[in-house]
């Protein structure tokens, strides 16, 4: 375990009994709650002194819809664990300029707002999605609001990602999950070739989460995972890459103990200023936590 305390960006936390989630049916493992009790449980033996709660793709519907009922969830969670200290919601920012009035009512009301989230990989057409121009429009009203934006793609996306990622130069992005890279096929040198041009975009940090997910859920080995780690903090240096855990979504492949021995062993080339940076002074900054 990491001999510092941690900020973990990436915990999802959920009631399907109040909220709806229809990706989670027939998924033995995530179609259940999760609440923050249940992180503590999870993270027994990891410091952890803050945490980013990101969006767990609650289903649409038309208006606010669940949007605003998400956070006031996470809210609940927060009053148990103030560690919860900053929040990445999902808005439908492919509505373009008439996202605004959710923006500015998220915005008025939950001071732990830090980005939105709107994952393209679902999507039937992700790249139609992307190139969207209604979406372009949302993603660049994020900056009149003070929030970033959160990139969720897979490895086979990542092409388009780069195109839509040049449409906005000027919005913070983060890359969820290395861009999922296609481990289970060992595609390290796509993975290496889309990494380039993604640190090429100076607006962009990458969250170092969820390989264990991309890899061969529980047949996986460090060794799979090792050169993915490496060459993301080799290609964005580690002063924009962040460490996050992705539970409960880890468990399809892990626990949250075995993803960071993994990072230990896998970064224990680092000094300890750059297990620092990585594990929380990076994230910190960011997130603008002020911890």
């Amino acid at each position: 375990m990491p001999s510092l305390p941690v900020i973990d960006t990436h915990v999802h936390l959920w009631d399907p009994t109040r909220i709806s989630y229809a990706w989670q049916q027939g998924n033995a493992v995530l179609n259940r709650g999760y609440h923050v009790e249940d992180y503590v449980n999870a993270s027994q033996g990891i410091e952890t002194e803050a945490i980013v709660f990101v969006e767990c793709h609650i289903d649409d519907e038309p208006g606010v819809g669940q949007y605003i009922k998400e956070i006031e969830f996470v809210e609940e969670q927060a009053k148990r664990d103030p560690r919860i200290r900053a929040i990445v919601a999902k808005a439908p920012i492919e509505r373009g300029a008439q996202v605004a009035p959710i923006l500015e009512e998220m915005v008025a009301r939950f001071s732990r707002l830090r980005g939105i989230r709107r994952i393209p990989e679902f999507e039937p057409d992700p790249r139609g999605f992307m190139l969207n121009p209604q979406f372009i429009e949302g993603v660049r009203l994020l900056r009149d609001f003070g929030l970033h934006f959160e990139l969720n793609v897979n490895y086979t996306q990542m092409d388009a990602a780069l195109e839509f990622v040049d449409l906005v130069p000027d919005v913070p992005i983060i890359l969820d999950h290395c861009g999922k890279p296609g481990i289970r096929g060992g595609h390290i040198d796509v993975f290496r070739r889309h990494m380039v041009a993604m640190a090429a975009r100076p607006n962009i940090v990458c969250k170092l989460s969820d390989l264990p997910v991309e890899a061969n859920w529980f047949h996986w080995t460090e060794a799979d995972l090792r050169p993915f780690i490496h060459a993301t903090i080799e290609i964005f240096g580690i002063k924009r890459v962040i460490y996050g855990g992705d539970w409960p979504v880890c468990l399809q492949a892990t626990t949250l103990r075995r993803w960071v021995d993994v990072l230990d062993a896998a970064l224990s080339g680092l000094s300890a200023n750059e297990l620092r940076m990585f594990y929380r002074d990076n994230a910190n900054d960011f997130y603008r936590l002020r911890i």
